[in-house]
């Protein structure tokens, strides 16, 4: 194997330890064992391992290995935006050490912690402890929040306005006239940006917090039986597909008796039955921009940007009930970086 080729994770399977173990090796030897030194550098040694030229200008001669926090890494949103992060640590010869913490602030903090000496910064996806918390927690290390803003932090985000806009005007188009928008988790910035929108928009019945979950949709489902609502824009895809569950469940038809609008635009979307409206996010642009963030960071930039992503309404099956096409089709919106 060539030294090109040898990244720290090939090190850590030489010497039968985690690739974060390596990571403490080479920062702060310190703190392990003799016998485990001598196995992680004879692996160093046998390997050839030297960062790439892309990796040391990316980490500076650093760890080597970066961070990524999760609130939910069984939703289908979480797992592509990590999955664009991975790719940008594998061009560039770094390893990505990843924690779910379960939406608990509590978890997110400790995880932090775990990880903090560990990793040379922070990928941070809707995170919902305080920022200062984070600060604390990540000390002189770079972080980035994915789907969240925060001064003096940087960030990539989605346009939380126009998922909210594009969702209700097409139920609207479509000729409904009791709509309900979903609220997602208070502590969730996404959720906070959405309700500001809502509050402005006349004539919306809301429902929540609710967790963004398949679970949490299915029982939303009954409270929307019991109402008058004919049309719905659910916090993301996951909670939108528990809603048709449950309706389903109930003997009930969407989008007969309820259009059912999601948000994020998962692989299972697409195949659902009926296939489900949604403004679609661009995962991989996202995760990309955050991986790319970080890239600039660690290697010295000073600015911390806030980047908003464009959001598109794709048009399927789950909402053509009413006065709506039947025609698949997409609405852009424009995003922007300051």
């Amino acid at each position: 194997m060539s030294s090109q080729a040898v990244t720290l994770a090939d090190v850590a399977v030489e010497a039968g330890v985690h690739p974060s173990t390596v990571s403490r090796v080479l920062s702060r030897p310190q703190l392990i064992g003799e016998p485990t030194r001598t196995a992680v550098h004879a692996a160093i040694h046998k390997l050839g391992y030297t960062p790439n030229r892309a990796a040391r200008q990316l980490a500076g001669g650093r760890i080597g290995a970066i961070g990524v926090l999760v609130p939910d890494i069984t939703n289908p949103f979480f797992a592509h935006v990590v999955r664009s992060v991975q790719q940008g640590c594998r061009r560039n010869g770094l390893t990505m050490l990843l924690a779910d913490t379960d939406q608990r602030e509590a978890d997110e903090l400790s995880e932090a912690r775990a990880l903090a000496g560990s990793v040379d910064g922070f990928v941070a996806c809707s995170p919902v402890a305080a920022t200062q918390q984070w600060l604390q927690v990540v000390g002189t290390a770079p972080l980035v929040f994915v789907n969240r803003r925060a001064n003096g932090v940087a960030s990539v985000a989605l346009d939380q306005q126009a998922i909210i806009e594009l969702g209700v005007t097409h139920l609207r188009a479509a000729g409904h006239r009791s709509i309900a928008v979903v609220r997602g988790p208070h502590s969730y910035w996404s959720s906070r940006e959405r309700d500001r929108v809502v509050r402005r928009l006349p004539g919306l019945v809301t429902y929540g917090p609710v967790r963004p979950d398949f679970e949490a949709g299915i029982a939303l489902a009954t409270d929307l039986m019991r109402s008058n609502v004919t049309g719905v824009l659910a916090f993301n895809d996951v909670q939108a597909l528990g809603i048709v569950a449950g309706y389903r469940a109930a003997g009930r038809s969407v989008p007969r008796d309820l259009s059912v609008v999601g948000s994020d635009d998962i692989a299972d979307a697409a195949m659902s039955d009926p296939p489900l409206t949604t403004v679609a996010a661009p995962v991989q642009q996202l995760g990309d921009a955050a991986f790319d963030l970080l890239a600039r960071l660690l290697a010295g930039a000073i600015e911390r940007p806030e980047i908003t992503l464009p959001v598109t309404l794709t048009v399927r099956a789950s909402t053509l009930g009413r006065s709506s096409t039947s025609s698949t089709n997409s609405i852009a919106t424009k995003g922007n970086h300051r």
